[in-house]
């Protein structure tokens, strides 16, 4: 317990003093916010013409309006970047530096993927404000707090799950040169399969069975499902059963890789 509340301590001093790195550069998170919802409210818009040209979807448009306005912050609040720069760190040594320091190297990355989300939110979330006024007429508002309360819920498992895939990616750089090509692939596979290009409800019928049970839904499309007011009781306890179970899967993997690489590790000063 004392490790773990030590851990937590440097967690949030570091959180702490990398939101007043960040902060430099509060302009850059504004542009690059207002870059990260125009995508999602083209396709909004895209798809709504679509509509009321008399095509024909599986989803309302409402579910539409709802979907796309949120895509943005759920994209955001579960995304992590760490693959390219913890793999570099192995390939070159520096990790070297964080196996003689009290905290370990992955609190670094956490405090950096929370310190970041913490001042994107402050920029985007007044931005989905104003998506969500325009549009309120159209979006779908589930009522009571109880959807809320499992969308956070969703929302940090996915974070989670998002962070280990990371883990588990760059720390094949304890093996391979090169695992840029690797970390590619992953976020192609993911924008499709996540529901952050389209929406998995607009998927093909034959794919269903795959589509509503590989792990990349569980990172984006599940949360905003749970809001958009499409899944019953059932659908939602089997939805969070199959999201923590990938959770623990990823994490159990990931954690094995790591401790296997840091025991082959081997570079200047290690």
């Amino acid at each position: 317990m004392s490790a773990l509340v030590r851990n937590l301590r440097v967690l949030r001093r570091m959180t702490a003093a990398e939101i007043a790195q960040q902060s430099i550069y509060r302009g850059a998170w504004v542009i690059f916010m207002a870059a990260n919802i125009c995508v999602p409210i083209i396709s909004l818009l895209i798809w709504r013409t679509a509509i009321a040209n008399g095509a024909r979807l599986p989803v309302d448009e409402s579910y539409l309006t709802t979907y796309f306005v949120l895509l943005s912050f759920v994209t955001m609040a579960t995304s992590s970047w760490m693959t390219g720069f913890l793999a570099n760190d192995i390939r070159l040594g520096k990790l070297s530096s964080w196996m003689v320091r009290p905290a370990s190297l992955l609190i670094g990355f956490v405090a950096n993927n929370l310190s970041e989300k913490f001042l994107k939110m402050i920029a985007l979330v007044p931005m989905i404000g104003v998506l969500w006024w325009i549009f309120q007429d159209s979006m779908s508002i589930p009522a009571g707090p109880g959807h809320w309360a499992l969308f956070g819920v969703s929302l940090v498992l996915g974070a989670i799950l998002v962070f280990t895939i990371d883990i588990l990616i760059a720390s094949l750089a304890f093996w391979m040169d090169d695992v840029t090509a690797l970390a590619q692939a992953r976020v192609i596979i993911a924008g499709v399969l996540s529901g952050a290009v389209v929406p998995l409800a607009l998927m093909p019928d034959w794919s269903r069975g795959f589509v509503d049970n590989q792990p990349f839904r569980f990172t984006v499309s599940f949360p905003v499902e749970i809001v958009a007011g499409s899944l019953s009781g059932a659908e939602l306890l089997v939805g969070l059963g199959l999201q923590l179970g990938y959770v623990v899967v990823f994490g159990v993997l990931a954690r094995l890789v790591w401790s296997v690489g840091i025991r082959a590790y081997s570079a200047v000063g290690a």
